[in-house]
């Protein structure tokens, strides 16, 4: 597994451990994994892939004090807990940040509660030496109120709000990225990236290297693309939409309705990947990025992402072979589930076993005939 290149105070994911969401291990088999810069999880649907991605959402939402309105988004506790509350009796997790000078750790669980909630049972964060616990009981994380004034627990909200997941699935007529955005709705890329016209506004203002880049990316993977006509609405100066010109016809401005779904999607990794390095997430969560995506796209996905991996972590979930063998065995992540307890299990592939493979086959092709595992 690499560990890359970390920048001196950017925090990163190491390790995590899991049990009692969703499927996501138990009180006897944890989910327990080590995570590098870059990490691909592959496996069959419904073993477990999108959970772990969720997991990372509600996590976003605890650092908002949105945790109630996630359990409640998300079909309340029972829902959430591994086979119902009859089974399972709290989430837990622990997770491990470390840079190149500080390791800190965060762990938390969560119980039933009436009307069918999660509330804290336990909260803690242990920074060197320090530790810091907080009273049971409450219904949002104690480190978004005053109590929570020591440095160490600031650093760790800080971390873990950095810790942001995007999923650019939706692309119906109806979708947020389709319908444009209040202009001034560009401090960040949204997780469905809803706000990519006025966030693309902004790096064009303010970061015209990076805009450019992106642009020029876009360009590659639809040849008939010039640029973004990105113009605050003459009736309505504060709404801006995705607009852009094509290559020899500059007079007609398209709308983003003139997209297709995988160009809009491809906009939209653009966007993130190749933004600022300031400006990334601290960890970066992506679920099947490669959804409606022409082939040379995927390559030129997993060359953005590769990049990325200089100044931000990367956890990814897909099902592309393509998309496979752009990366690093040491990178790839298989969950499965097991069929004794129907929990997730996430394991990384083993180096003696697979390098004798590789001498004859792609990784892909070692997937698909299912000799590392991921297969239905």
């Amino acid at each position: 597994m690499k560990w890359g290149k970390m920048l001196e105070n950017k925090f990163r994911l190491r390790k995590i451990k899991i049990s009692g969401y969703k499927s996501l291990g138990s009180d006897i088999c944890p989910v327990e994994l080590e995570l590098g810069n870059l990490n691909i999880i592959i496996g069959a649907n419904g073993t477990g892939k999108s959970n772990f991605i969720s997991f990372f959402q509600m996590l976003a939402n605890m650092m908002t004090g949105a945790l109630q309105i996630y359990i409640g988004k998300n079909g309340s506790s029972e829902s959430l807990l591994q086979f119902g509350s009859k089974k399972t009796k709290m989430v837990s997790a622990n997770l491990v940040f470390e840079n190149k000078r500080l390791i800190d750790e965060y762990e938390f669980s969560l119980v039933k509660a009436v009307n069918d909630t999660l509330i804290f049972a336990e909260e803690t964060i242990i920074a060197g030496k320090q530790k810091f616990e907080s009273c049971s009981g409450q219904k949002e994380s104690y480190l978004l109120t005053d109590a929570a004034s020591h440095a160490s627990e600031r650093a760790i909200r800080k971390i873990l709000s950095g810790c942001k997941t995007f999923q650019f699935h939706d692309t119906s007529a109806e979708s947020h990225i389709r319908s444009g955005a209040n202009i001034d709705n560009n401090r960040f890329l949204m997780s469905d990236g809803g706000n990519v016209a006025a966030y693309l506004y902004m790096l064009k203002m303010k970061y015209g290297q990076y805009y450019k880049r992106i642009v020029h990316y876009v360009q590659y993977v639809m040849p008939t693309f010039q640029d973004f006509f990105l113009e605050p609405q003459i009736l309505n100066p504060q709404w801006i939409k995705l607009q852009w010109i094509e290559k020899g016809n500059s007079e007609y401005v398209f709308g983003p309705e003139h997209f297709s779904d995988g160009t809009l999607r491809f906009i939209a990794l653009a966007t993130l990947f190749l933004q600022p390095p300031q400006l990334l997430p601290q960890v970066t969560f992506v679920d099947e990025p490669e959804l409606g995506l022409h082939p040379q796209a995927v390559d030129v996905l997993a060359s953005m992402v590769q990049n990325a991996t200089e100044h931000t972590q990367v956890i990814m979930a897909t099902q592309s072979p393509r998309l496979l063998d752009s990366f690093d065995y040491r990178d790839i992540i298989v969950a499965e589930k097991e069929r004794e307890t129907g929990c997730t299990r996430l394991k990384r592939l083993d180096e003696n076993e697979i390098k004798i493979w590789l001498d004859d086959y792609s990784l892909s092709q070692i997937w698909e005939k299912n000799i590392i595992g991921g297969q239905p």
